[in-house]
């Protein structure tokens, strides 16, 4: 453990070791009456009915809680410690460094260099893409209708930070929630989701950085994975979180259950596009 956090709610005292699961830490702040670990700021004012004390008993850890203020919460701790555990091995050492270098001013600007740093090791890259539905929630009328392209590509950005905040406020890479094959395992240093736009339209992908590429075998297999995770894990909870626009909100899937549903790795979108741009039947 990284870092420990001694929580006081009006007289009731909570001890906890970070990083560790986000429900559980919930759990925890709620046995002494804290509901969210999002709503739970860092704070030592003693005239506040909560208080929160970092400590650290290792050089790693103490640098880590100077990255934090009274603008940041127990969840913000819990993310950042989840991520310098959890970093790559081809990247720890020097990000370490860094960290006891105070390189950092902010747990955001750490997590970024951690992305970064992770993204880069991986010598291969696989990606996965698929379509995107999306389901606009009309406050007026109280109706709900699909949208088309063009109404995702306006939301571009707005789709593509939903997608990254759903996986930063799981634990771990979502390559740890891979267990269909080992040596796949083994070979991916990370797997992102995101959004690409592809000859003016949105899709969603999965990027796989790699050690070494996949086997055909192991690529079926992720490939299946990623269709999973699309219908039942990340996009079951992604398509819940609503995205404010003008006209209502949005919600976002990355699954449906028709015929032209697909999850193509690069050649064979390249080749979908093409035939989709000579007016020529999909694969």
């Amino acid at each position: 453990m990284l870092i420990t956090a001694i929580v006081n709610n009006r007289g009731n005292t909570l001890v906890v070791d970070m990083p560790r699961d986000r429900m559980d830490l919930d759990t925890k702040l709620y046995s002494i009456g804290r509901e969210l670990s999002h709503s739970t700021p860092i704070s030592d004012n003693p005239d506040s009915d909560i208080t929160v004390k970092l400590l650290a008993d290792s050089d790693i850890g103490t640098h880590l809680i100077k990255l934090f203020n009274d603008s940041h919460t127990l969840r913000d701790v819990n993310n950042l410690t989840n991520a310098v555990m959890n970093a790559p091995d081809e990247v720890k050492e020097a990000l370490e460094s860094d960290i006891l270098n105070d390189q950092y001013s902010t747990p955001d600007e750490l997590i970024e260099d951690i992305k970064k740093q992770t993204y880069e090791a991986g010598q291969y890259t696989e990606t996965f893409y698929f379509p995107l539905v999306g389901n606009l929630d009309d406050d007026e009328y109280g109706d709900e209708y699909e949208v088309g392209n063009p109404f995702l590509m306006d939301y571009k950005w707005d789709i593509s930070e939903l997608v990254e905040k759903e996986q930063d406020d799981d634990l771990g890479d979502m390559k740890d929630y891979f267990y269909d094959d080992d040596n796949a395992q083994a070979k991916m240093v990370t797997a992102r989701w995101d959004v690409a736009e592809k000859n003016g339209k949105l899709y969603g992908k999965v990027d796989f950085k790699l050690r070494e590429p996949f086997t055909a075998e192991e690529k079926e297999k992720v490939r299946e994975w990623v269709r999973g995770q699309n219908s039942d894990g990340f996009g079951e909870g992604l398509e819940q979180r609503p995205i404010e626009t003008e006209d209502g909100d949005l919600y976002v899937s990355v699954w449906n259950s028709g015929d032209d549903y697909f999850i193509y790795d690069e050649n064979e979108m390249n080749n979908y596009l093409s035939q989709q741009q000579s007016g020529g039947m999909r694969l």
